[in-house]
């Protein structure tokens, strides 16, 4: 075994899948005591080893280690958290790795996302992306949505969900997408996604709709019209306010209504 395997940054887990194969959990914590020639020891050992790793798991991090851990590491993996960023004052300018050197197949979760920029996302290609306080412009989403519908990039992406430090208008973040704003009364959808390693199904009323170039329609979220169960259905309150929505929408007017900190898109 390798020999840091006992240290307080680290606790590496076997876990079982449905078919008795063993895979890896791993959890750590990149900043001192650790050192950078541990770290790297440790990733260059993770990176030779043939034990399949399903998930990692950064619960806090220096940026140095954080941008050395990126870099370095070459394994495909399913999951992807990343927590606590720990800067020191001298260590505020963004983390050097634009892209993503390894495979995330299907969950990348992010809970500090200052370094998180564009070209890091456009780079991905899991199932799904949720990441908090990233520096993302209207201009930048639209970057991402078109890249998208192009099929450029991010094409097994099924859900996105993102905040960002400032607002956003959505009709520019939609722009020349060929958007169109649906009534929640007359389309509902049927979305599946992970949470805990466990499936779950929501459906989807109305939102923004896009569409690949292939077919592969987005929803982009409006408000929160989703349900847990097919037979559900929106209410007259919400009725009025995609009404009011819908007005808004088609006047050539800028409007607080469709300022937005988020952005959560899903892909049927």
């Amino acid at each position: 075994m390798f020999p840091l395997l006992q240290l307080p940054f680290l606790c590496i887990q076997e876990v079982t899948d449905q078919w008795e194969l063993v895979q890896l959990k791993i959890e750590l914590d990149l900043k001192s005591p650790l050192t950078d020639n541990q770290l790297i020891l440790f990733i260059d050992w993770l990176n030779g080893i043939k034990t399949e790793i399903r998930e990692v798991c950064i619960d806090s991090f220096s940026r140095r280690m954080f941008e050395i851990f990126m870099n370095r590491f070459q394994r495909s993996i399913e999951d992807l958290e990343v927590y606590e960023l720990i800067f020191s004052d001298v260590e505020r300018e963004p983390i050097n790795s634009n892209r993503l050197n390894f495979e995330i197949q299907r969950s990348f979760f992010v809970d500090c996302s200052e370094w998180f920029n564009l070209e890091f996302l456009l780079s991905m290609d899991s199932e799904q992306i949720l990441a908090n306080g990233m520096k993302l412009s209207a201009e930048d989403m639209n970057v991402f949505l078109r890249s998208w519908q192009e099929g450029k990039t991010n094409r097994n992406l099924k859900m996105l969900k993102i905040t960002t430090g400032s607002t956003s208008d959505m009709k520019k973040v939609v722009k020349d997408c060929g958007a169109e704003l649906i009534d929640p009364r007359t389309a509902k959808f049927k979305h599946t996604h992970f949470r805990d390693r466990e499936s779950h199904d929501r459906w989807i009323c109305g939102g923004i709709h896009i569409r690949r170039n292939d077919g592969r329609l987005a929803i982009i979220q409006t408000r929160n019209h989703e349900y847990l169960t097919e037979d559900e259905n929106i209410t007259q309150e919400q009725i009025q306010k995609y009404l009011v929505e819908k007005e808004i929408w088609n006047s050539e007017k800028n409007h607080e209504e469709w300022y937005k900190k988020w952005l959560g898109v899903y892909f049927i």
